[in-house]
């Protein structure tokens, strides 16, 4: 083989490295937010129920 295309393969392969570890760090990132939207609708539906409670609680 030449060392014109060892180098276009040596390159190729960090390429593709650097192309894994994005896609990595994006899929780690979509995990992460899955979490917060998680955490901000638990927090949301204790708001409401806690809003609810406070109105029947008032009528009593």
């Amino acid at each position: 083989m030449s060392q014109n295309k060892k180098d276009k393969i040596q390159m190729q392969k960090k390429v593709q490295g650097l192309y894994r570890k994005t896609k990595q760090q994006h899929k780690e990132d979509k995990d992460d937010n899955k979490i917060g939207i998680v955490i901000v609708n638990i927090c949301v539906v204790l708001g409401v129920l806690v809003f609810i409670l406070n109105t029947f609680i008032k009528d009593f």
